[in-house]
């Protein structure tokens, strides 16, 4: 008899558990720093933060919605329709394309990337009009409407597409081949946004992801290399002939661009450097020394306010920290973030 009193009270008590309370959240997100925090790959911890000028709230994506945002976000961007603001998201492990209110975090659409049971990946997005871009690892563009909100075609182009880029209605997309190491892909994708069509396929060089588009319409392409004998590079594309013109050896990563400059990092020098686009040169001099930083993991341009922010993951396994610099590589102030940051969205 004792035994379903035993059972009896722990039902009680199981009944009477508390649900873990969800982190605090701020009253409203109309001005701050958003934060698209990574996560740790296959753990499912993906993660919003946003800081609001004194103080940084975590997991604000799951207080807001009560779920999480699923398994490794790699890109997110802003648009606006019918009078609000949005921000879709890329989640490549979960293969979801997740829409939510700028304003609100709250969330309105979850799109999944599927083909059958095999998960697509999206990677990277571009917004364009009414449209979403999105490059996935399986080797396919996928068009979302945002209207609709739904995905309205896929384009198949080269393998492992890691990188867009729009220039005079055409989507390039870089097709980094990453998944098969040693035989890396080595191609461009060219789209045409009307007919959403591939027209046009060329040479680039291996390994190829991130690219900018500077105010000449040339196209700067990062290509990562093989690891070992062929380094990474920096690519300058004319997108009127669809030909590389330049190739510049350098251990690159991590681009920004803004009024005739590019920002990069240097993986050798632990700095990032500026290059003048219009005169094709670089600065002698670093434009920021990041050495002392534990895991550099990018950084960000915050072009309507002039200043810089350096994200360091911190060993990839503690919370990020976000610094942000004036354009003389003063320190503003700092805040904490979650596991990997990637990239911020500004809310003025």
């Amino acid at each position: 008899m004792k035994y379903y009193y035993i059972i009896a009270v722990l039902l009680v008590l199981m009944g009477c558990k508390k649900k873990p309370e969800l982190p605090a959240v701020p009253e409203k997100y109309e001005t701050g720093i958003i934060v698209l925090n990574e996560g740790l790959f296959e753990q499912n911890n993906a993660s919003l933060s946003f800081y609001d000028g004194t103080t940084a709230y975590q997991q604000v994506f799951k207080s807001e919605n009560g779920r999480g945002l699923g398994d490794t976000a790699n890109d997110f961007k802003t648009y606006s329709f019918g009078g609000k603001e949005y921000i879709i998201i890329a989640v490549d492990v979960s293969s979801q394309v997740e829409i939510i209110e700028r304003k609100t975090m709250k969330s309105v659409a979850q799109i999944p990337f599927f083909d059958g049971i095999n998960a697509r990946e999206p990677r990277q997005i571009e917004v364009y009009g009414t449209r979403a871009y999105v490059c996935n690892f399986d080797g396919t563009v996928g068009v979302i409407d945002l209207i609709t909100k739904s995905v309205v075609d896929l384009i198949e182009v080269g393998a492992n597409p890691d990188g867009l880029a729009i220039v005079n209605d055409r989507l390039y997309v870089s097709n980094s081949g990453g998944l098969h190491y040693p035989v890396y892909d080595s191609t461009m994708s060219v789209i045409n946004l009307s007919s959403l069509m591939v027209e046009e396929t060329f040479e680039t060089r291996i390994n190829c992801s991130q690219m900018i588009v500077d105010d000449q319409d040339e196209i700067y392409l990062v290509s990562r290399g093989n690891y070992g004998d062929i380094p990474p590079a920096l690519l300058r594309i004319d997108p009127i002939t669809n030909t590389v013109i330049e190739t510049i050896e350098m251990p690159i990563s991590s681009l920004a661009y803004d009024n005739n400059w590019m920002y990069y990092f240097n993986g050798e020098e632990d700095a990032i450097y500026r290059y003048n686009t219009l005169t094709e040169t670089n600065d002698a001099s670093p434009f920021m020394d990041v050495s002392s930083y534990d895991t550099f993991a990018g950084f960000i341009l915050d072009k309507a306010n002039e200043r810089f922010f350096c994200l360091d993951a911190n060993g990839y396994v503690n919370s990020s920290t976000v610094t942000a610099y004036n354009m003389s590589g003063e320190i503003l102030f700092e805040f904490q973030a979650g596991l990997i940051a990637n990239d911020l969205i500004f809310n003025n």
